[in-house]
């Protein structure tokens, strides 16, 4: 912990800041479980077995969040928006998925300046998605 206040909270980064690498694996499995449940079409986008889709996006969301660099180790630069190209996502996708992180978020009761945090940067980045 530092003395210093960042956006996120005191920690030095959002990754120790949220508790490391469990939480946001539980984060992740609650949100592809949203996605199984509540956003079919979101859904459909995905291989029938997601499981290494929510590999990507916890080795994704971790390393963003400033912990150890998993994403970029195995698969290089991340270029979101390139590796979404081939997928049809209008704001109707984009509103399920910040819906189904949001109910993920809440679910693992990720409160106070981490979430605002977040909130404000999933958001950023889902809205970037968008190519339809």
């Amino acid at each position: 912990m530092s003395s210093e206040r960042h956006a996120w909270g005191f920690a030095d980064t959002p990754f120790d800041e949220i508790g490391g690498e469990a939480p946001i694996r539980q984060i992740v499995e609650s949100f592809y479980d949203l996605i199984a449940s509540d956003a079919p079409t979101i859904r459909a986008m995905l291989p029938s077995d997601d499981s290494v889709s929510r590999r990507k996006l916890g080795d994704y969301l971790i390393e963003w969040m400033g912990g150890p660099d998993l994403y970029s180790s195995e698969r290089g630069h991340p270029r979101m928006r390139a590796r979404h190209l081939p997928f049809s996502i209008g704001s109707t996708e984009v509103d399920q998925w910040l819906a189904c992180m949001d109910r993920a978020l809440d679910e693992n009761r990720v409160t106070g300046d981490v979430r605002a945090f977040l909130d404000e940067k999933v958001t950023a980045l889902a809205r970037h998605m968008q190519n339809a």
